[in-house]
């Protein structure tokens, strides 16, 4: 029973730190990109707009070779967000939304 239960913690602790572990995906640089966007120091990409604070905050999952995916983090209109990963040479798999 003790053996059992042991076994079961393990593969608990194991799941748990394997599916957290989402890698960030940051984006390349590319011509002009400096004037679109600037990474924060946690890997947010924040879009040169006026009232950035009252942008949404977006997710953006793309591909990648991790096996549980990557995303990138993006506050600003989506249009643009989406046009950063596309120009970084990334594929979108969804978006989700922060609001």
């Amino acid at each position: 029973m003790n053996k059992g239960i042991g076994l079961l913690g393990i593969i608990l602790i194991f799941l748990v730190t394997s599916c957290a572990s989402n890698s960030p995906a940051v984006p390349r640089h590319f011509e002009g990109s400096s004037k679109i966007f600037e990474l924060s120091n946690n890997g947010t990409i924040k879009v040169k707009i006026r009232n950035l604070k009252d942008q949404p905050m977006f997710w953006i999952f793309v591909r990648c070779a991790h096996w549980s995916g990557c995303y990138m983090q993006c506050q600003g209109p989506v249009v643009t967000c989406k046009s950063i990963v596309k120009k970084s040479g990334l594929k979108i798999t969804h978006i989700l939304t922060g609001e």
